[in-house]
């Protein structure tokens, strides 16, 4: 059971689910700080798979009030565990105790929820450029540049072999896809090697995929120079 205190470290599996946005979803480690100040209890939880979030009970006058990462939530019974659901996008967020075994499917899910507004670190996500580019006729063309945000979602199965999913939202709309393990790499289904700067290349559709946390320049990716200021 989570219990209030002083701030302190403490081990756990994080689950997060958003019904609009399955790919966000991830059952993994995590650890938590605990503080309680003027009857707010605050935990501020940083997960493996790099999210962040934190969440707020505090008791009012007019009755509990629960925010995650500053959304109106609300608080779910689920015995030993900490769970939540957020209020406008149906996002259900647990903190189980360490060794809890991932659900065959999402525990009591939300009816279809909008778009998500969260910000980007909630659902797993790294903000960050990505940046896409097609050779034609021997010359480098750039598709898209743009701000976006990585989601990843790994595995380990039982003879110690590792495979992931990761999902870049791009700010534009445009979802790229990628998965990989012992042997293989792909982006949306095509198999690729991975390259410099942060890249992978698909030599047979002539396509090149950057993800960057910082903005990306002309001298790393020389097809940023065909772009008007």
């Amino acid at each position: 059971m989570l219990l209030p205190g002083a701030a302190m470290a403490t081990e756990a599996t994080c689950e997060y689910r958003h019904p609009a946005h399955p790919s966000w979803d991830f059952f993994t480690a995590c650890s938590y700080e605990t503080n309680t100040v003027d009857g707010a209890e605050t935990l501020t939880v940083s997960v493996s798979n790099g999210s962040t979030f934190t969440t707020v009970d505090r008791e009012t006058e007019a009755g509990p009030r629960v925010t995650v990462n500053g959304l109106a939530a609300t608080r779910l019974d689920r015995s030993d565990s900490r769970c939540y659901r957020t209020v406008a996008d149906g996002e259900l967020i647990c903190i189980h105790p360490p060794g809890t075994s991932a659900p065959a499917a999402p525990v009591a899910p939300a009816a279809a929820a909008p778009a998500s507004t969260a910000l980007a670190g909630f659902g797993g996500g790294q903000s960050g450029y990505c940046l896409l580019s097609e050779t034609r006729n021997g010359a480098e063309i750039l598709t898209e540049y743009g701000a976006c945000v990585k989601r990843e979602n790994c595995l380990e199965s039982e003879d110690g072999g590792t495979s992931c999913v990761t999902d870049y939202d791009w700010a534009s709309g445009r979802i790229t896809e990628m998965a990989r393990a012992a042997g293989w790499h792909t982006l949306d289904g095509g198999a690729v090697q991975t390259s410099d700067a942060g890249c992978v290349v698909d030599a047979k559709a002539g396509v090149r995929f950057c993800y960057s946390r910082k903005k990306m320049t002309a001298a790393d990716h020389p097809v940023l120079a065909t772009v008007s200021p």
